[in-house]
């Protein structure tokens, strides 16, 4: 129970540390405005990103460094709350003179934070479950995770850098700013609290960037509380731990930055500067978010040009902007070309992927085909809400602003629809893409912020500028949102049920790993000559010792290679006559990853192109290691995990 407590205690220590950063943030770049705590948060997080690609990029990622970062945050964050600590007790004592004279208002209130406290207590411990399908408030994937989600955080600390793994398709296809934020959790705590950040501290960032929003922008407290319902309501489609919720709090961030009426009242060289940050801390923590992020980005300046007269302030603010981004982001791309020959797939470079080889899914999906999976995966639901709510939002944000007061309670960037257009288009790329593998999960991130977006905007409907004085927007939104949520109604109970599986997991002092396993993966690494390089296909290599081996990850075996590339449907003896030119003498193996993926019949006609391929590649991967075992001398086995030494043949 106390180790609970302590790591619950952390992650609100956290929380105030990254306010601190974005306080620093706010003062640098607009000292004579003062942003709320949420948006603080979301500038901290971003800035945080940033940071962490250069740290990465110069190999001087630690515990120590990390301590140090996020306890200069964190008093930053304490001299803040102190400072406006008569302001906060001003907005406490007039909520609750509300509180007592409407009992509505009481209950959402008391709802709305018990449901916080019950997500985040959920997710501050989380144990290992093997996903089927997918999960929402369960454990970790044990193969995205094992493989390579929390292999790069643990590389980061133990080297300073991610480093090279030129063998881990995951790694080609990330950055690696969720990993670096995996940091700070591991830096204290250990594996089953990674969740903290996301959903966990994410969630509360969300919430506040909401309730900032709406004390730029004041609608009645009930409007407020149904917003945050609606958020609290929705299930996060969670599969591993790469960045679900963190998306949606930068996107709101973006929304409110660009949305926000001091924006068109800054120095512009600000106003790029913290757009540019934004962006690229979207892009440092997922791929798929590269197209919305790029998407919301391009439309507000057009927006923006559109609909100013100070079009060559826009031109320079835009040209600006777009070399910060690069610049945010070249740490991390310089890594990742270090590590996997791009600096960014596939945008810039097919790097040591094995589409770069000549091997690469081949879609049977038609266009028509994949709109239509991807309808049927998002339930139809979420891409009608958007297009309708996106649509309606004209009413109250048109197109042209001539006839506005000059003093609008929003800028000129037109914010709601370039993140509705953003979220629409990015759906569709992402997509296509990825053949529809997934779509949901993949896309959520971009849609559900555009959604609560569009909301929170209609919330501020009075019908004041509708022709009838009826606030239609509100009414729809309203209507959309309870649509959304009955629709996912009893996943979402399923989900707060296993908040409270993991809270009584987490009082019981729980450990990720047995410490028979890691007896085996230290008597396994120590059958390895010291400094020499393996490629391993184990079920927890985040357990080994990165300082004293060369350690390579085959998270999807063939998935990603050296040059020229790992031979595949050859056999056993082309994969070792490459590996040892590579000066790979080693293969470290586990019994796990004889039946990962599962056998099933790859030609089945419901099994998307890229998992076919992927399962293709790795039974042939099995099935060369398996005719190396019987050939090649092991000097090590454990009856669960074994290693080869590719340079001895087996008497």
């Amino acid at each position: 129970m106390i180790s609970y407590l302590i790591s619950f205690t952390w992650g609100i220590c956290l929380l105030l540390s990254i306010i601190g950063w974005g306080k620093v943030l706010n003062h640098i770049l607009f000292p004579q405005q003062r942003i709320d705590w949420g948006q603080k948060a979301a500038w901290g997080l971003a800035l945080s990103l940033i940071v962490g690609g250069v740290l990465n990029a110069t190999w001087n990622i630690s515990p120590t460094t990390i301590l140090i970062f996020l306890g200069l945050g964190l008093i930053c964050g304490l001299v803040d709350l102190v400072n406006h600590r008569q302001s906060i007790a001003s907005n406490l004592s007039q909520l609750f003179q509300e509180i007592r004279q409407d009992k509505i208002i009481l209950a959402g209130i008391a709802t709305v934070s018990l449901l916080m406290l019950i997500q985040y207590a959920g997710w501050v411990s989380t144990g290992r479950v093997n996903l089927a399908n997918m999960v929402y408030a369960d454990g970790f994937n044990t193969s995205d995770d094992y493989h390579a989600y929390l292999v790069f955080p643990h590389k980061m600390l133990q080297l300073g850098s991610m480093g090279p793994d030129p063998f881990s398709e995951r790694r080609i296809v990330s950055l690696g700013g969720q990993s670096f934020l995996h940091t700070f959790i591991l830096s204290v705590l250990s594996d089953i609290n990674l969740n903290i950040i996301d959903p966990g501290l994410a969630l509360i960032i969300t919430v506040g960037l909401i309730i900032g929003f709406f004390s730029k922008n004041p609608v009645s407290t009930r409007r407020v509380v149904f917003t945050v319902l609606f958020v609290l309501l929705i299930a996060v489609p969670k599969a591993n731990t790469t960045s679900v919720m963190l998306p949606v709090a930068l996107f709101l961030s973006l929304f409110r930055t660009l949305d926000s009426p001091e924006i068109d009242r800054n120095y512009w060289v600000g106003n790029a500067c913290i757009i540019a940050l934004i962006s690229a801390a979207l892009c440092t923590l997922k791929s798929s978010l590269i197209p919305a992020s790029a998407l919301v980005f391009a439309v507000s300046y057009l927006g923006y040009f559109l609909n100013t007269n100070t079009k060559l302030k826009v031109v320079w603010e835009f040209g600006l902007a777009t070399v910060l981004v690069g610049i945010f982001l070249l740490p991390w791309m310089i890594s990742l070309y270090q590590s996997s020959g791009t600096l960014l797939y596939p945008i810039l470079g097919k790097g040591y992927h094995a589409s770069a080889y000549g091997i690469t899914f081949k879609s049977a999906s038609t266009l028509l085909g994949t709109v239509k999976t991807a309808l049927a995966a998002f339930r139809g639901i979420y891409v009608f809400v958007v297009i309708l709510l996106g649509c309606l939002s004209l009413s109250i944000r048109p197109l042209k602003f001539a006839n506005l007061p000059a003093e609008s309670s929003f800028s000129f960037r037109q914010a709601p629809l370039s993140m509705t257009i953003a979220a629409l288009l990015a759906t569709v790329a992402v997509g296509v893409v990825t053949e529809n593998a997934d779509p949901f999960r993949y896309s959520f991130s971009h849609l559900f912020p555009a959604i609560i977006i569009l909301i929170m905007v209609a919330m501020t409907d009075t019908g004041a500028v509708n022709k009838n004085a009826v606030p239609n927007f509100f009414i729809a939104a309203v209507f959309c949102a309870g649509l959304a949520i009955s629709y996912d109604w009893d996943i979402t109970k399923n989900t707060y049920s296993s908040y409270v599986k993991n809270i009584k997991f987490g009082l019981t002092n729980p450990s990720l790993i047995s410490a028979k396993q890691k007896l085996q993966y230290a008597a396994l690494q120590e059958s390895i000559p010291q400094g020499t390089t393996v490629l391993t296909r184990l079920d927890t290599p985040f357990l080994l010792d990165f300082k004293r081996n060369q350690i390579f990850i085959a998270d999807w075996p063939g998935g990603a290679s050296l040059p020229p590339g790992m031979p595949v449907f050859k056999g056993g003896e082309a994969l070792a006559n490459y590996l040892v030119s590579q000066s790979i003498r080693y293969i470290a193996y586990s019994s796990w990853s004889l039946n990962h993926p599962a056998d099933v019949d790859t030609s089945e006609p419901g099994l998307s192109s890229w998992f076919r391929l992927q399962s293709q590649l790795s039974h042939d991967f099995r099935d060369n290691v398996q005719q190396l075992a019987k050939t090649r001398k092991k000097v090590y086995a454990d009856g669960e995990n074994f290693v080869l030494d590719l340079g001895v043949q087996r008497k």
